[in-house]
């Protein structure tokens, strides 16, 4: 019995021999190189500008744009929706948005199950 597996096993690996000496291993061939085209350089497409660290100051104009009522919303709207400008200022500006897009459908929600409505709240009591 132990033979017969022997014998097998030797079949076994004379077959996995033969083959792989078939197959041509890309370490093999060295005729063509792998990567044909040249190694470019990864660009940087953001410039400077819009990585730099905002300052106090910077910090002050964009608070006081997002404390001004409606003007907050239109500026948070464009430094979100911008491919220009400063990466930080637009991430503020993005997750600003966010937090004023959950509160409205919180509120939308809450009144809803109170029973009220937004005309209500305009018409005051009667």
């Amino acid at each position: 019995m132990k033979n017969q597996i022997d014998e097998n096993q030797s079949t076994i690996d004379e077959q996995l021999d033969a083959q792989l000496d078939t197959e041509s291993s890309p370490a093999e061939d060295k005729s063509e190189p792998l990567n044909k085209q040249p190694v470019k350089r990864q660009e940087n497409t953001t410039p400077e500008k819009d990585l730099k660290i905002l300052s106090v100051g910077d910090w002050m104009i964009t608070i006081l744009f997002y404390i001004i009522p409606v003007v907050n919303l239109i500026m948070m709207a464009i430094w979100a929706f911008s491919s220009r400008g400063n990466i930080h200022r637009r991430n503020l500006s993005r997750a600003l948005l966010l937090w004023w897009i959950i509160i409205l459908v919180a509120y939308v929600v809450a009144m809803t199950v109170a029973g009220f409505t937004i005309l209500d709240i305009f018409r005051g009591k009667a």
